[in-house]
């Protein structure tokens, strides 16, 4: 799925219009400014030649229309506002004229709205063709993450992209208010245009306005004097149910759609969901791990941002002492070298030999082997672990579950986990989070695309738990 681009000939014209268009508005802050100091000068030059006049013939509206200056900014401001105004207005005619608005979500163009509004890159036939073909490249993604977006701030349980897929329906919850009016707080007017939008693409077809579509059709029905509950539409790809206590269902009538949809949103989260997303039913049960190696290792760097959070919050300071400190799968040391600033006694476990050996030579005290071969004996308790363990097929369960061996009676263990974790409905996922409640551990969401500099748009999610099950405040 690509955009059309604009020729080279059409950006260049652009860029020549617009540059134009800067200088003239150059020349006019000028010829204002000019303007404005020959109206001063006919003033005190009118002064001297009646300088007993009073004015009473002319009132000060009057006279401020003839003598009064034209009002604008001084010149490097004035400039400013100027170019950013052309190069927005250019940015936006190039998207609009493209096919790239079509295939951009509504965060893609809230961020590129958000651009334009503030500092717009200045607009030359160079910067142009080389944004409009990275655009194009991006497309495909774009339009993914925009299906990914939308199914997922529906219900947090879409988040982990691996327990559920698009079925036939979904519901749409507060969708409208006491009245049968469109809820604007909760904005699943857009949703539905999202969604609507979403499918018109994947069948090779252009997006429609908000009037033809299935928000226009529910509007349509509603201004008929207000909805006969429950009020059933129907739309070319949905049959929308809405019922009085505001919630709308949703259901799909494109089967092949749907399946295509699902494909794109696996794809767009990357190599680790195909595998995480074979439980099959063999997940074992909580205390019998998967043996067999995690494709490539299950090896995605944990990103600064997010590292520089999860040590943050490992609560690793101690007024009397150095707290003594695991991090199991330590990969490159992203968390290792943040804990070590913060004082721990550091201790590492990473199974790719070549990793060990540059944390051993970079000063790390560092185990090599898997993590799962390892016991306390050998290592001996610790006051904290900080951990960002392999996701796919549950990986992250077995290897907290063995973490939590390592701690101290009073230890904490601070985990990176797949979203998967707290909404997946296997055995071992159930019985992992029943394990977690009655340690009384805490769930928080990690930013989306925390971990698209490493490769994967998988979301993630943050386990914070004390040994002893005491709980957070």
């Amino acid at each position: 799925m690509t955009a059309a681009l604009a020729t080279r000939a059409t950006l260049a014209e652009i860029e020549f219009f617009r540059n134009l268009a800067f200088n003239q508005y150059g020349e006019a802050h000028a010829l204002i400014m000019a303007g404005n100091d020959m109206l001063r000068a006919a003033g005190e030059t009118l002064r001297k030649a009646a300088p007993a006049a009073d004015g009473m013939f002319m009132s000060q509206e009057q006279r401020k229309s003839v003598f009064g200056s034209f009002e604008v900014a001084k010149r490097d401001a004035f400039m400013a506002l100027a170019q950013q105004m052309v190069d927005a207005d250019c940015w936006t005619s190039i998207v609009k004229t493209t096919d790239l608005e079509r295939l951009m979500d509504k965060k893609a163009k809230d961020e590129l709205r958000a651009e334009l509004r503030t500092k717009p890159p200045e607009f030359t036939e160079e910067t142009a063709a080389s944004t409009l073909e990275k655009f194009a490249a991006e497309a495909g993604m774009i339009f993914r993450r925009g299906i990914a977006e939308v199914f997922s701030n529906l219900d947090r349980r879409f988040r982990s992209h691996t327990g559920w897929k698009i079925g036939s329906r979904i519901i749409l919850s507060s969708a409208f208010g006491d009245y049968g009016h469109w809820n604007y707080h909760r904005s699943h007017r857009d949703t539905l245009q999202d969604i609507e939008r979403t499918f018109l693409i994947l069948d090779g077809r252009k997006a429609v306005a908000q009037y033809a579509g299935i928000v226009g059709a529910i509007d349509a029905a509603r201004g008929r004097g207000g909805f006969d509950y429950p009020a059933v539409i129907e739309g070319e790809f949905f049959k929308v149910r809405i019922f009085g206590n505001g919630n709308a269902h949703l259901w799909f009538k494109r089967d092949d759609l749907v399946t295509v949809a699902n494909r794109m949103i696996g794809e767009y989260y990357g190599e680790v969901i195909p595998a995480e997303r074979q439980h099959d039913n063999d997940d074992g049960g909580l205390h019998e791990p998967k043996r067999s190696l995690a494709r490539n290792f299950g090896f995605f760097p944990t990103p600064d941002a997010l590292a520089e959070r999860t040590v943050d919050d490992a609560r690793l300071y101690s007024p009397d002492r150095k707290l003594r400190v695991l991090e199991p799968s330590a990969g490159t040391g992203q968390l290792a070298r943040r804990a070590l600033k913060h004082g721990a006694d550091l201790v590492c476990i990473e199974y790719q030999r070549d990793l060990a050996i540059r944390l051993g030579a970079d000063g790390f005290r560092t185990h090599a082997g898997d993590f799962l071969d390892f016991t306390p004996d050998m290592t001996g308790t610790f006051d904290r672990v900080i951990m960002n363990p392999p996701f796919d097929r549950e990986r992250d369960i077995d290897h907290v579950m063995h973490a939590l061996k390592f701690l101290k009676p009073d230890g904490f263990l601070i985990a990176i986990m797949s979203a998967h974790t707290e909404f997946a409905e296997t055995r071992k996922a159930v019985a992992f989070r029943q394990h977690m409640d009655r340690l009384n551990g805490k769930w928080s969401d990690n930013p989306r695309g925390s971990f698209s500099s490493a490769g994967t748009n998988v979301n993630t999610i943050t386990l914070r738990v004390y040994a002893d099950g005491r709980s957070f405040w």
